[in-house]
């Protein structure tokens, strides 16, 4: 694999490529050019799988390059390397499909991190090239039998391990006692394509591709379990020696990774099912035990995913969303919080407040469909009192888009139940006579309903009709704040919930709130906040301005 650096400044050129050597990465070459004009030479005689190539260049910009290259190297990762923050050009390096956008100056250990997620991705998309031209998609009856048998034994289904053990004893070609194995399951959430029956082999060996790329830094093996569905669903099992003289921190034998790191190996994975096949996956995670006990680990997963209330691309713990009750959610306590909201009629923040708690407990992965009953249960109760002291049938409520029946019904994810509700509230909000919520209420619950996003003024702006820098006067005049600044809290206040709730990575946290740089991120979160987000997560949520 070969790699191009492309800058017009000689010091950051240097630089850069003095880093990259250094990082003792598996490149056959790394070369340097000045300029867009030398890199087209150099193009004429060598092949480049990565570029790290500078945007603003004199004669010819970066993102112009790119797009010449790519047009005849549509499988090259561009990393778009300059010191320039324009967002402007972010949005055309996005729109191009370019691998990532770091700022310099760049710290060598994330730009290491970066270009090895761009080799990876490099390498997976090969082989899987290479699997469809060379035919690879045999047809082999045997490994469905042992798939479908092998699911209906760790799902409950059947009691018969028979094929399971054969299954797992072909893949590895020694015997499944002595060693451990840790499941999890991954379930398809959205895909651009469904898979025919006669695609399962090829299927199989793009997915063991994918896993064994991402785990083996692990130094275990993967079995492999395609589900019975059209959807990609599968379950792989890791599993290495269970015996040795040595014990780690948890207990377990020298040798046997620790659950952290096979979570951050899964997060990897996540990430690259959704530029790899754009596919976006929810993962289920167990914890090792010898072959006898995956059957239990498995029901315990197997409940969790009956029980997930939000189906969102992430990674779980086998358990995570089993324990507790709804006094686990201090949900007593705030119960009297909104019933006397209802009491002075403020249903606007009646509704923001319910909407709040929800996405508290979201982001720390944990709601389950239990306690969603009980929470249904409470509120449906106060907006039907509600409802009738002030003498609002449901007739007046309810409609085809909205009925009664999706009112009882909508406990069963949190994404339904919210939807539901912002539909009743509005609609008791107009016949409480009231006018509609003025345009900076309305600019506020955007900003809060897509933080994911990259939210620009301009953009808000025009949703809701509106010139920008109106908007921005009546904003700062209402709330006291400018406009931008409010956004960044606002991303930042989700940020702090997730790294002290949560176990997410921070550069995944800053995907979440709508960075698509991590440098970008730990700049403006130092800047709000006083200190790094790694620092916020060490000192336990502790700000120091």
């Amino acid at each position: 694999m070969n790699l191009l650096i492309i800058d017009d400044e000689p010091l950051i050129l240097n630089k850069v490529k003095e880093d990259v050597l250094g990082m003792e990465l598996d490149f056959e070459r790394v070369d340097t050019a000045h300029s867009a004009a030398e890199a087209r030479k150099l193009l004429s005689d060598n092949y480049y799988e990565i570029f790290l190539c500078d945007i603003v260049m004199p004669e010819e910009d970066g993102i112009t390059f790119a797009k010449w290259a790519l047009s005849r190297y549509p499988g090259a990762k561009f990393i778009f390397l300059t010191a320039h923050a324009d967002f402007e050009y972010m949005k055309e390096a996005i729109a191009m499909q370019s691998f990532d956008y770091v700022l310099q100056p760049v710290d060598p250990e994330e730009l290491r991190s970066v270009i090895q997620r761009a080799s990876m991705q490099v390498r997976l998309e090969w082989r899987n090239e290479q699997l469809k031209a060379t035919g690879s998609f045999y047809e082999d009856h045997e490994a469905d039998i042992l798939d479908g048998n092998a699911t209906r034994y760790l799902t409950g289904l059947s009691s018969d391990e028979a094929y399971l053990r054969r299954l797992v004893e072909k893949r590895l070609e020694e015997s499944a006692e002595g060693r451990l194995f840790l499941p999890f399951f991954v379930q398809v959430l959205k895909t651009e394509r469904e898979w025919r029956e006669d695609e399962r082999s090829l299927l199989r060996s793009i997915y063991y591709n994918i896993t064994d790329e991402i785990l083996s830094p692990l130094g275990t093996r993967n079995v492999l379990i395609l589900r019975s569905d059209r959807q990609g669903n599968f379950i792989t099992l890791i599993t290495c020696p269970g015996s040795g003289e040595d014990a780690g921190a948890d207990g377990m034998p020298g040798g046997v990774p620790e659950l952290a790191a096979v979570l951050e190996r899964l997060e990897t994975m996540r990430i690259l099912f959704a530029k790899l096949v754009r596919t976006e996956i929810a993962i289920y995670c167990g914890r090792f035990v010898p072959f006898g006990g995956l059957r239990e680990v498995c029901g315990v997963i197997t409940a969790d995913i009956s029980n997930t209330a939000d189906k969102v691309s992430r990674v779980y713990q086998a358990g995570q969303l089993s324990a507790g009750g709804a006094e686990g959610y201090a949900f007593s306590a705030q119960l009297g919080t909104w019933e006397a909201l209802l009491a002075r009629n403020r249903i606007l923040d009646f509704r923001s407040s319910l909407f709040h708690y929800l996405d508290f407990y979201t982001a720390g992965g944990t709601l389950n469909r239990d306690f969603l009953l009980t929470f249904h249960e409470s509120i449906s109760t106060m907006i039907l009192g509600y409802m009738a002291s002030n003498n609002i049938s449901s007739a007046e409520i309810f409609n085809e888009e909205v009925s009664y029946y999706d009112f009882v019904y909508s406990w069963s994810s949190v994404e339904e139940l919210k939807r539901v509700i912002a539909f009743i509230i509005e609609r008791l909000y107009s016949m409480n006579g009231a006018e509609d919520e003025d345009h900076v209420e309305s600019a506020i619950r955007y900003i809060r309903q897509h933080l994911e996003e990259d939210i620009l003024v301009g953009e808000l702006a025009d949703r809701l009709g509106m010139n920008p820098g109106y908007l921005t006067r009546i904003f700062k005049k209402k709330t006291g704040l400018n406009l931008k600044r409010f956004i960044d809290n606002e991303k930042m206040s989700a940020a702090k919930l997730l790294l002290t709730t949560t176990n997410l990575p921070v550069t995944i946290i800053s995907e979440h709130v709508g960075y698509a740089n991590y440098s970008n991120f730990s700049r403006s979160f130092r800047q709000l906040v006083g200190c790094t987000p790694t620092e916020y997560r060490e000192s336990g949520g502790e700000e120091t301005v």
